[in-house]
């Protein structure tokens, strides 16, 4: 029962995961002040922004179940390695999350009922969402490294698991933008996939 959870939530955080990553398209500093006017005056635009940062949470979620279930069966040195690192991850991801919904929360909460998208309110945006994008694509990286990487060194996965695993920790640690997360939920993804096959195995 728990290789199976933990296959289907390593396979779940993965989907909801990258959806997420497709959905977050926030403008940051790299926009114009038009650009990001015509954003949150967009009720679509905002939208698919809410519905990015709920798949944020749903991925967040199953990866603290994905933590959870992972850490029981390592030894004592990768478990601590695993836990601290998953905690970090989740810790800064829903930190980015935040900061990618906090604009469009201070529009639906507005008691005036104006929802005026402004250039005082558009800085605002704009640097929150550059706070999201570097801790998303910046920060969050180094955890996603150290967590795939004690998983690789905990033994137990397959050669080409193990150590594509350090693959994609390194590319984690060197890599830019959105490649290394595509890299790792594919890892994290896969090693669930490998999971639950060997659970079905186990029952066969």
């Amino acid at each position: 029962m728990a290789r199976r959870l933990d296959g289907l939530s390593a396979i779940g955080f993965a989907v909801a995961y990258v959806v997420a990553l497709v959905l977050t398209n926030a403008p940051d500093e790299g926009e114009t002040v038009r650009e990001a006017m015509d954003f949150y005056n967009d009720a679509g635009q905002k939208l698919k922004l809410l519905i990015a940062v709920y798949c944020m949470a749903a991925a967040a979620l199953l990866f603290v179940v994905l933590v959870a279930v992972t850490a029981r069966r390592l030894r004592d040195v990768p478990r601590q390695v695993a836990v601290i690192a998953g905690t970090a991850f989740v810790a800064l991801y829903l930190a980015a999350a935040a900061a990618f919904v906090a604009p469009t929360l201070t529009l639906s909460l507005d008691s005036t009922g104006a929802n005026a998208v402004n250039r005082q309110f558009v800085n605002f945006t704009r640097g929150m969402s550059t706070l999201g994008d570097a801790l998303l694509l910046v920060c969050a990286p180094f955890a996603a490294a150290a967590f795939v990487a004690a998983l690789a060194w905990a033994g137990g996965l397959p050669r080409w698991l193990a150590w594509s695993g350090y693959g994609v920790a390194a590319t984690c640690l060197f890599g830019f933008a959105f490649f290394p997360l595509l890299l790792f939920a594919l890892w994290i993804a896969a090693r669930g996939v490998w999971t639950l096959s060997n659970a079905s195995n186990a029952r066969a």
